[in-house]
């Protein structure tokens, strides 16, 4: 009984209601007095805690003199139980996602992100801190699907540039009011340097591969970078101003000299 009243407790009943719906398993159903005997819980609040799952229904009240208590099957018991805490560690995981962000934010100009989690929520808030425009560089076409909502929410409420440096082709998902763009090379210094070094090919260094997927520029505010780390995927948070004010200038004159293509939805 000890052991089995751990692992319900684990999933969130209290000890009382552990021991009392134990007990109900085990003897079928019961009066107040037997359920008492069973499980060593008082007497007394054996009626609220039996009140108590009967209102969660994980047991049935027949009412009489006295009354009777039987309980839910065992398996639909537990899988509301598990669903529950597995809501409630979603929930917990994404309000220590947003204190985080928040003290990041007022603590540090740069960080880095590490997990697919927590580069989608910064992903997200990024983008709920837009108030003027966004503008997107993508290169891994491949994923965009797991940003596509995003931007299009963005492109109902603010323009959005997206940048296509690799050109027309494989975008399936739609971007909603999302401008696309295929950027052209502007000047010898861009095609040599830039281009060709960071969007065409990994970056070589100290004998790590660096493959750029995205970055997100937020107004000219809060810029973020996605990229691969020999294969691991990680991104950097940047909202020191002489750098985003700087990216945000680059990325303009990409979109000015670019290519304007069909959105996907448009038959790109």
């Amino acid at each position: 009984m000890d052991s089995l009243v751990r692992n319900l407790t684990t999933l969130g009943l209290t000890e009382y209601e552990a021991r009392v719906y134990a007990a109900l398993v085990g003897i079928g159903e019961g009066s107040a007095r037997q359920v008492h005997e069973a499980s060593a819980v008082p007497r007394p609040r054996v009626y609220d805690i039996a009140e108590g799952l009967a209102a969660r229904g994980f047991i049935t009240v027949r009412r009489g003199n006295p009354y009777v208590y039987i309980p839910a099957e065992p398996a639909v018991v537990i899988r509301h139980l598990k669903s529950a805490a597995d809501a409630a560690a979603t929930a917990a995981v994404q309000d220590l996602e947003a204190l985080s962000l928040d003290a990041r934010a007022k603590n540090s100009p740069i960080w880095y992100v590490q997990g697919e989690w927590s580069i989608r929520r910064h992903a997200e808030s990024l983008a709920a801190g837009v108030t003027r425009d966004l503008a997107v560089v993508c290169l891994d076409y491949g994923e965009i699907g797991e940003f596509a909502r995003l931007i299009a929410d963005i492109s109902r409420d603010h323009p959005v540039s997206v940048l296509l440096p690799n050109g027309k082709r494989g975008i399936t998902k739609p971007l909603g009011d999302a401008s696309l763009y295929a950027p052209k090379p502007f000047c010898t210094f861009f095609q040599e340097n830039v281009f060709e070094k960071v969007y065409c090919a990994p970056i070589s260094v100290d004998g790590a591969a660096f493959l750029l997927e995205y970055i997100f520029i937020a107004d000219d505010r809060v810029c973020m970078i996605v990229y691969r780390e020999d294969g691991v995927r990680n991104a950097v948070v940047i909202t020191l101003p002489f750098i985003t004010c700087v990216q945000r200038q680059f990325v303009n004159r990409m979109i000015a000299t670019a290519e304007r293509i069909a959105g996907p939805d448009e038959g790109l």
